[in-house]
């Protein structure tokens, strides 16, 4: 239940989906239903059964062969494939099923359909699931149309919200309603049985602190946050702020610059028209990309001014302010540079991996999940700064830094302590798979080649390991587990040194 200003929610309010693409989507979730099984509750709805057929043959969707039975379809596109289908059908027969009076049902569809669109040609440029993220696209607004089934007056602020950037919308939303769309669209996942994968993006993607989802649900939350700025920049009144809102977004989350993000921007318009065409909705003239900036740019120029030599002056002070701001956003990121990486290696420092590393047992204490920490200290180190000098030196320990990071995966985290000191962080890792993690970093070391002195296998590192393993639901002293577990893997680091160096020694913390 939720309570709202216009009243109290409940999931029977909420807007009825077709039970039969519901019962699809739920059983195409159960690992135990068979392929007869699916077959069977698709043939029972023979216009759900004839719409995927056609909609999956479409160009878009991208098949290689023709497909003609659902049999077929079932073994082509497994289960996770026909659940977005019947979803992306649920999306649709659930607003032919609500019609609202004060609500232009054509618009609000085409609007979906941009943010699933452009969620999709995002998905593809970072080589994630496109099919989830057309999904998430198509279903991201339910939760809006759901407030507007359960209050249909309040759908005549519906123009306004369209036009709104989506930080403006939120605040629009929170004070017609005293709740977001993202609440109610996470009640209506969970009626409908979603999965986690799908309902949680659905639920979270306007948060700041996503850190204790998995990495795949934190991307796909930074992933709809970044569609819905990019479906602002074709629909909000602003465009000048939806555009350099979505450029920071884009970048921040996924490291695209201006030219990837315009890229991307330019392909929506065409893929609108064939996204429509497939799904047989009838798409509205689409405005093209440059164009649409340029009138956003000539718009802002004419809003401020006085006269032709105003107007070249406030062009100046524009590019300079866009200038000033990039040289403001590279000193920022020089500045965080110095203050969390190592200038040598570019790897955390100390300061850093102190701070993630509490925010780990944090999450760790709270899953259950182990985390193991590697103590890393290279053999005979001195030796070679003494014998060939400073600079072989810091080759070398730049060299063993970037074999950390070919070794490790994307959740772990490198750290050089000082000298020739080095910690890795081993999310969710057991001791078993700890020790494969500094194998791979052992059997790198080995096979590093220098234009030097140094001969083949001259570089070996000692190296001590200890794991810790959180109670689930009960949480933990960060500051006394990661002291503990440094301290173990110090110990363990002293065994292996003891044992004849170039050895991987490993302790359980208790």
């Amino acid at each position: 239940m939720i309570t709202t200003k216009l009243g109290t929610l409940t999931p029977h309010d909420l807007p009825s989906a077709p039970e039969a693409a519901l019962r699809i989507v739920r059983a195409c979730g159960d690992a135990r239903a068979s392929t007869h099984e699916l077959q069977t509750l698709l043939s029972a709805d023979t216009a759900l059964s004839v719409e995927m057929l056609r909609v999956v043959n479409a160009p878009y969707f991208g098949l290689r062969r023709s497909i003609t039975k659902m049999e077929q379809a079932i073994v082509v596109l497994g289960q996770r494939l026909i659940r977005n289908m019947a979803l992306v059908f649920i999306a649709r027969e659930t607003l032919r099923a609500n019609p609202i009076v004060q609500l232009n049902g054509r618009l609000y569809w085409e609007d979906c359909l941009r943010r699933a669109v452009v969620a999709r040609l995002l998905a593809e440029a970072l080589g994630l699931d496109r099919d989830d993220a057309f999904t998430l696209g198509m279903l991201r607004d339910m939760g809006l149309l759901a407030l507007f089934t359960a209050y249909p007056d309040a759908a005549s602020a519906w123009p306004a919200l369209r036009c709104a950037t989506p930080d403006q919308r939120q605040q629009q939303e929170m004070e017609l309603f005293g709740v977001s769309h993202t609440r109610v669209g996470k009640m209506l996942a969970e009626r409908w049985r979603l999965p986690d994968e799908l309902a949680l993006p659905l639920g979270h993607d306007h948060d700041q602190f996503l850190d204790d989802f998995t990495p795949q649900v934190k991307q796909r939350c930074q992933l709809l946050a970044c569609a819905d700025w990019m479906t602002a920049v074709y629909t909000a009144t602003d465009k000048r702020l939806a555009l350099a809102r979505c450029r920071h977004a884009l970048a921040e989350h996924f490291n695209l610059d201006h030219h990837a993000s315009a890229k991307l921007l330019a392909e929506v318009p065409a893929a609108m028209i064939e996204a429509g065409a497939a799904l047989g909705i009838a798409i509205s003239k689409q405005a093209v990309f440059e164009e649409l900036l340029a009138d956003a740019n000539r718009s802002m120029i004419a809003a401020h001014r006085r006269g032709d030599e105003l107007a070249r002056h406030l062009e100046v002070a524009l590019q300079e302010r866009e200038r000033l701001a990039e040289e403001l956003q590279i000193a920022f990121e020089r500045l965080a540079q110095l203050a969390y990486f190592d200038p040598l290696t570019s790897l955390m420092n100390r300061r850093r991996f102190d701070e993630v590393f509490s925010a780990e047992i944090a999450r760790h204490s709270r899953s259950g999940q182990c985390l193991s920490v590697v103590v890393v200290d290279l053999d005979g180190f001195k030796h070679i700064n003494d014998t060939h000098g400073h600079l072989l030196g810091d080759e070398v320990l730049q060299r063993v830094a970037h074999a950390m990071k070919n070794t490790l995966r994307a959740s772990d985290v490198a750290a050089r302590i000082g000298g020739d000191e080095f910690y890795m962080l081993l999310p969710e890792t057991d001791v078993a798979g700890g020790r494969i993690a500094a194998g791979r970093l052992q059997a790198a070391l080995a096979a590093l080649r220098f234009n030097s002195p140094l001969e083949p296998g001259h570089i070996s590192a000692s190296m001590g390991g200890s794991t810790w393993c959180g109670e689930q639901g009960q949480r933990a002293d960060a500051g006394a587990v990661r002291t503990a577990l440094i301290s173990t893997a110090d110990k363990a680091l002293y065994n292996a040194k003891h044992n004849g160096r170039n050895q991987i020694s490993w302790m359980q913390l208790k």
